[in-house]
């Protein structure tokens, strides 16, 4: 197309259109974008076939293309794309083109010869005839084609001639001359050759005939002399045609060496006439092919029989094409043997198609055998109607599955190994589609030989067309689904039952709930009231006796019990916390993250007089959460990172984020005292703490409480960290949509 592929993905129709300039085969008319093949296919659903159009690249230059559209649809049957497949045949065109003139060629030489040159078919009838049958009988060529001999030169003519047609259709070449009574072209003294022409069968499908009128020269020429003039002069008129005919000619004599190559060889091998003479043409023979073809050659010449073979001869450019090379004996008019006469034409592209062919048909006839889905086709008649029931070939799944023979199956006996329930329904959507000439999808029951019960298939069926659009077969896969459709019931069952269920735990869950509620009343109420009376005791006392009046050993231990109370005070609002981390509503905005970690940053370092911390904040992205609860998340990551920093002098905390393809990670990073890797995974559970060290106090429930809010945001929560060499506790929120930002 005369640009990268990478260029074309993504655009639309319209620009498409736009890019390349599109014509009609006439290679004048624009194509519009409602003419565009892939346009009509994802629009209208049609399927393009072989449909010809003109591309102009953006070189300037032009190819001839055709263009193969299938739409693809979703279960539903709507279209959600198309496969869209260019075929560049500008070589094919121009080839096209060339043997057009060609015969345009052959046609004018032909015409202008003063002999009657024709094809025969086997059945007597014309199929090739040049200008001068209209010279001769005053018929045009357009009035000869199709007609018997007989109908052309007349009965009496006919019965002359007779003896020597059935010799040539019986695959023997002739060469007689007689007077003949022409019907409508008076009597005349004729020479002809007719030579048989067989086809890859070896039948013979017809034979050329090269009729010369001889009566002046019969009446003119009597004796040797003059005959063997007219022969010579016969022989130059065939060496014209020769060198001018669009085939590779060769002729050899009685000692099978070649005497003659036309002028259409030479310029094929590039090689003079002295080089070719006697065995000099097969130096040009492909080594692989030499030995059969001289065996081919040999063989028939000793047996004076004609003879057909392909074989691969080098071009005057080195490139070995393949030939397919004609041979048949010549003899003189008195019977004697005088050679061989041959004419190669150049099969090289056609074998390449054909190899290709074969290569296509064989890939797709293993894919089609080894399928895991029944594949089927059927033939119509008059463009529309299937044939017999329409089935004319299954693959082996089918067979296997059904135990049906592809004779059971053809006709309507495929319809016998479908549920009874499904066949009404099956031949009314099926005939529907034919009517129509459209595609068609419908879930059926097959019985299974093998037990006799009957599965669900899934079967597509489409009409498959010629590239004028008329619909020649109809394709078709059943794809086994019976697994699918029992476990989309099993499926609708639980799910019935699972509804069911989350009913009845949903009632359950509101009722714990409330219990919950009370439950974190009675502990804010009831746990809270015993402590504030210890530690309202314990300060009276404190103010009751003075230093002098306590032992020292006793005031650790009131200061012991005050502390204690505290902490157990703290850990009853961190547990109430976090049960409410559970139940609370999500009240989701929009938050600027770097402000958040900032005003922690502040209440933190108004929590510890006298640290020396170097804060390395970088730049945050918004997020989308509660704000009350992320605050939370930094505060006890934050937190953490000033406390177990607290051994460095300075402390280091990093604040940053990682931007992911769907998610944001922000991290918290100290150069503190770490904590081993092998415990990690104890690191969010409820009152699990790595360090029993006093100096670091804590519950064991922050981090706990950490994961909870970023499991309800569904995000991610996780830590690194390497013994003395500090830690980093990653958490993840997904990006925020669109719509938010």
């Amino acid at each position: 197309m005369g640009k990268p592929s990478e260029s074309l993905v993504g655009i639309s129709s319209e620009s498409y259109v736009q890019l390349y300039g599109l014509f009609l085969a006439d290679g004048v008319t624009p194509l519009t974008l409602e003419q565009l093949p892939l346009y009509r296919a994802t629009r209208y659903g049609e399927t393009i076939c072989d449909e010809e159009c003109i591309i102009e690249r953006p070189d300037g230059t032009t190819i001839t293309a055709i263009a193969n559209v299938v739409p693809i649809r979703d279960s539903q049957g709507e279209i959600i794309g198309a496969i869209d497949c260019w075929r560049d045949i500008t070589n094919r065109k121009l080839i096209e083109e060339a043997l057009r003139q060609r015969e345009t060629e052959l046609r004018l030489i032909t015409d202008k010869l003063p002999v009657l040159i024709t094809f025969v078919d086997s059945e007597q009838r014309y199929r090739f005839n040049n200008r001068a049958y209209q010279d001769w009988f005053g018929h045009s060529t357009v009035e000869v084609y199709g007609k018997h001999l007989w109908e052309v030169l007349g009965e009496s003519a006919y019965e002359v001639i007779r003896p020597y047609v059935e010799q040539v259709l019986a695959g023997v070449q002739v060469t007689f001359e007689s007077e003949v009574p022409y019907k409508d072209g008076g009597k005349r003294y004729i020479n002809a050759i007719y030579v048989p022409q067989f086809n890859k069968q070896g039948i013979v499908e017809g034979y050329v005939a090269l009729v010369t009128d001889i009566s002046e020269q019969q009446a003119a020429l009597r004796d040797r002399d003059q005959a063997e003039a007219a022969l010579r002069e016969s022989e130059s008129r065939f060496r014209q045609m020769a060198d001018t005919a669009p085939v590779l000619i060769w002729m050899s004599g009685t000692d099978k060496l070649c005497n003659y190559f036309n002028k259409p060889w030479l310029d094929f091998t590039g090689r003079t006439l002295e080089s070719e003479m006697g065995n000099g043409w097969t130096e040009g023979v492909h080594p692989d092919d030499f030995q059969r073809s001289l065996d081919t050659y040999t063989n028939a010449f000793d047996a004076r029989q004609k003879f057909q073979m392909e074989y691969r001869l080098r071009r005057f450019d080195g490139e070995y094409r393949w030939l397919f090379d004609t041979g048949v004996p010549r003899f003189a008019p008195t019977g004697e043997f005088l050679g061989y006469i041959g004419s190669g034409v150049d099969i090289h592209d056609r074998k390449l198609v054909e190899e290709a062919l074969r290569d296509s048909e064989e890939r797709y006839r293993i894919l089609a055998e080894v399928s895991p889905q029944a594949i089927w086709m059927g033939d119509v008649y008059d463009g529309l109607r299937l044939r017999d029931g329409g089935i004319t070939y299954c693959n082996q799944y089918w067979l296997d599955f059904t135990g049906l023979t592809m004779e059971q199956t053809t006709g309507y006996g495929w319809i016998y190994a479908i549920h009874p329930d499904d066949r009404d329904r099956v031949l009314k959507t099926s005939m529907h589609a034919i009517a129509n000439a459209t595609n068609y999808e419908i879930e059926i029951r097959f019985r299974q030989v093998s037990d006799g019960s009957y599965r669900w298939h899934i079967v597509r069926g489409l009409p498959f067309r010629d590239q004028s659009g008329q619909i020649i077969k109809w394709v078709g896969i059943a794809s086994d689904i019976h697994d699918r459709k029992v476990a989309e019931a099993a499926l609708q069952q639980l799910n019935e039952m699972l509804e069911q269920r989350i009913q009845e735990r949903t009632a359950q869950l509101e009722a714990a709930n409330k219990e919950l509620e009370s439950f974190s009343y009675s502990v804010s109420h009831d746990l809270r009231a015993p402590l504030r009376h210890i530690a309202g005791f314990i300060e009276l006392l404190q103010k009751r006796h003075s230093s002098t009046s306590l032992d020292q050993t006793s005031q650790r231990y009131l200061k012991i019990i005050a502390e204690t109370a505290k902490q157990a005070g703290i850990l009853i609002d961190e547990l109430l916390t976090f049960s409410r981390m559970g139940r609370t509503e999500m009240r989701y905005i929009n938050l600027n993250m770097e402000e958040l970690v900032h005003e922690v940053k502040r209440d933190l370092i108004a929590e510890t007089p006298g640290r020396t911390i170097h804060w390395q904040i970088a730049s945050l992205p918004e997020a989308q959460g509660d704000p009350s609860m992320l605050r939370l998340v930094l505060r006890n990551l934050i937190g953490n990172a000033v406390k177990y920093s607290q051994t460095r002098n300075p402390a280091e905390i990093t604040v940053g984020s990682i931007d992911n393809e769907n998610e944001v990670v922000f991290f918290v990073q100290d150069n503190g005292v770490g904590f081993n890797m092998q415990y990690v995974h104890k690191l969010f559970g409820v009152f699990q703490r790595l360090h029993s060290d006093p100096q670091f106090e804590g519950t064991g429930v922050g981090l706990a409480n950490v994961q909870r809010i970023i499991h309800r945001h569904n995000g991610r929560v996780w830590a690194e960290a390497v013994v003395d060499s500090g830690a980093t506790f990653y958490f993840s929120l997904p990006k925020l949509s669109k719509e938010s930002e």
